[in-house]
């Protein structure tokens, strides 16, 4: 990474000292790309109540600079779409963030805020903290010394820190971790050295102070006669491809490619309001045959009842008694190894 603090990263590293303990449990989420690759980050409010999470630019960033909204991948295991990823102001810093969407963000985003409070005196009394990572199997907390303080225009704004425990080592994947004491997040690892057993964090008041320079707004939504889908979670099934996840296929920029786990795809469609339904319609690739698709309604969280059942097929239109539902659940069945492409899912509505 080529930052502003390079100079200080430099100095860090070659003037670490020791420090004593502090415990706190994360809102550290996976971001998956679709590719078995994941980054970390911190799920958080805005100041607007906006649901964001804050990471490392590089984990964002595709071969060509660019970035891409990756899939989150919560505590229970299930895939929620992303949107609307911004990089800070200042190329020199590695840093991004990028809008929740979904049930996730309506109903179970971080009560936590990322703010602009000066963390010096804390960060100048802190010897030991906590590292929250996330894996796909598990949340590990991982008690970590204060190794040095950058000297910088930001009044240290980059600390770097080590493991207590010498049998638990840094590993590339961990960027996007949040070093936390207390329960306050306090610096975000963005860079780890597995030989020397060192991570680069950057302060969260630091974070905090270049998400207010952002002029960062929930994405509107475009209406469309089709009523696409605009909504999912994976509950059941793997990403297939890279960058051929939620966030990208709900962007409009890829289809959705899943993998079954092991002989199905089930997912989760809000309509957003109680909507009458009265059908779902798939288009994708390579389906015909292959399969069936099954649609389950529920209002207002009473439990799901069966819909329909229709044979799967490249351009499938499966109707059903229509009927007021909140959500869906869609369960594509099938068998073997298959890959299943998803080009669009718009909702039927209409009838009594």
């Amino acid at each position: 990474m080529k930052s502003l603090f390079a100079a200080s990263l430099v100095s860090l590293v070659g003037a670490l000292t020791a420090g004593t303990a502090g415990v706190a449990k994360a809102e550290t989420v996976l971001l998956a790309r679709g590719d078995d690759t994941f980054g970390q980050g911190w799920l958080f409010l805005d100041a607007a109540g906006h649901c964001r999470v804050v990471t490392p630019r590089h984990v964002l960033e595709t071969s060509d600079g660019k970035l891409s909204p990756p899939d989150l991948l919560d505590s229970f295991g299930q895939i929620h779409p992303t949107h609307s990823p911004v990089a800070a102001n200042s190329p020199d810093l590695d840093l991004a963030f990028v809008s929740v969407g979904g049930s996730l963000a309506r109903n179970g985003c971080s009560r936590d805020r990322v703010r602009s409070t000066p963390l010096q005196t804390i960060i100048d009394n802190l010897k030991q903290a906590q590292l929250d990572v996330s894996t796909q199997t598990e949340r590990q907390s991982i008690t970590v010394a204060i190794r040095a303080v950058s000297r910088d225009d930001s009044g240290g704004g980059i600390i770097a820190v080590s493991s207590v425990d010498p049998d638990v080592t840094f590993q590339k994947g961990m960027s996007g971790g949040t070093i936390t004491h207390n329960g306050r997040p306090i610096a975000m690892l963005f860079e780890v050295d597995s030989d020397e057993g060192i991570g680069v964090a950057m302060r969260y008041d630091l974070i905090a102070a270049e998400l207010q320079k952002l002029e960062i707004s929930p994405r509107e939504q475009a209406a469309s006669q089709f009523r696409l889908v605009n909504d999912l979670v994976l509950v059941k099934g793997r990403i297939a491809e890279q960058d051929s996840g939620l966030s990208g296929f709900l962007a409009g920029r890829s289809p959705l490619k899943i993998d079954l786990a092991p002989d199905r795809v089930v997912l989760l469609m809000d309509t957003g309001s109680r909507t009458v339904v009265k059908g779902l319609r798939l288009r994708g690739k390579g389906l015909t045959d292959k399969g069936d698709l099954i649609i389950e309604t529920e209002k207002d969280h009473g439990g799901f009842s069966p819909g329909s059942r229709c044979a799967l097929a490249d351009d499938v239109t499966c109707t059903m008694a229509p009927r007021r539902a909140t959500r869906l659940r869609v369960t594509i069945s099938g068998g073997g190894t298959e890959t299943y492409t998803i080009d669009s899912l718009e909702l039927v509505e209409g009838g009594a």
